[in-house]
């Protein structure tokens, strides 16, 4: 066996490599013969027909069912559904000193009334209304009857109601707050 090793040194020497070569020559083949092995017994299967390697332990993951609560309605975020969306400062409004001077101002408006959008095209304005007569909602224009009140006029931030010698203004959204009951 040394003879046959030997020889084989003396075949590298006739070639005429350096060491590093040699080195990358021994790494290369020792890598082939690595492959084939395992290739034959991935063919072949093992020896032993009682190992029970042909037999995978492996088996797929079980999914368990979890009860997923039932989802909240969009109704409920409150807090979502508070803040004005076409607002420039669209932080939720705190109830403060300044809103229920603005309620006070328009204690003479009907109370039932919501102005949810205004839409203006040219020289015609439509805003609509949410009152007690018609719960649904309805666009309404200048001249029309909501309950008790005409309507007047319609800007782009409020309505403008009369009925007889009073008129209210209902606004579609609240003042802004000052600048010291900002939230921080």
């Amino acid at each position: 066996m040394l003879q046959h090793a030997l020889a084989r040194f003396s075949a590298v020497k006739q070639m005429q490599l350096s060491p590093l070569s040699a080195i990358a020559l021994v790494f290369l083949s020792a890598i082939f013969s690595g492959t084939v092995i395992f290739a034959l017994y991935a063919i072949v299967g093992p020896l032993n027909p009682d190992s029970g390697a042909g037999v995978p332990d492996w088996t797929p993951p079980a999914l368990t069912a979890v009860e997923l609560s039932a989802p909240k309605l969009a109704s409920a975020d409150v807090e979502s559904l508070s803040r004005p969306i076409f607002s420039k400062n669209r932080k939720p409004q705190r109830k403060t000193d300044s809103a229920s001077a603005w309620s006070a101002s328009l204690s003479n408006a009907p109370t039932d009334l919501i102005v949810t959008a205004i839409v203006r095209h040219k020289k015609a304005a439509q805003a609509f209304l949410f009152s007690a007569g018609s719960p649904q909602g309805a666009w309404r224009k200048v001249g029309d009857a909501v309950d008790a009140w005409t309507v007047a006029s319609i800007t782009s931030a409020e309505v403008i109601l009369q009925s007889g010698v009073q008129s209210a203004k209902v606004k579609l959204y609240k003042p802004p707050l000052a600048p010291h009951e900002t939230q921080p």
